[in-house]
């Protein structure tokens, strides 16, 4: 028997911000999602870099951890 059970209450809230990389004059856009809040050992959720199309270069999709950090770093600005 399998059960499955989901929380009334949502656990987490998630802000999507929108952003493009330019490589050979071709834009492949992107969602820099940040989940806000931390779960119940204080934890903080991870970022995520999600294409909006399969047909992102490897050289590209490779640039998530950047985009994350670049965001992270120019946050206040």
């Amino acid at each position: 028997m399998i059960t499955v059970s989901i929380n009334k209450t949502p656990s987490f809230t998630e802000i999507w911000y929108e952003g493009s990389v330019t490589y050979n004059d071709k834009d492949y856009s992107f969602w820099l999602i940040n989940p806000r809040g931390m779960d119940e050992q204080g934890r903080e959720y991870e970022m995520e870099v999600r294409w909006w199309f399969k047909q992102v270069p490897m050289e590209i999709r490779r640039m998530s951890d950047q985009i994350i950090n670049d965001f992270k770093n120019n946050k206040h600005d």
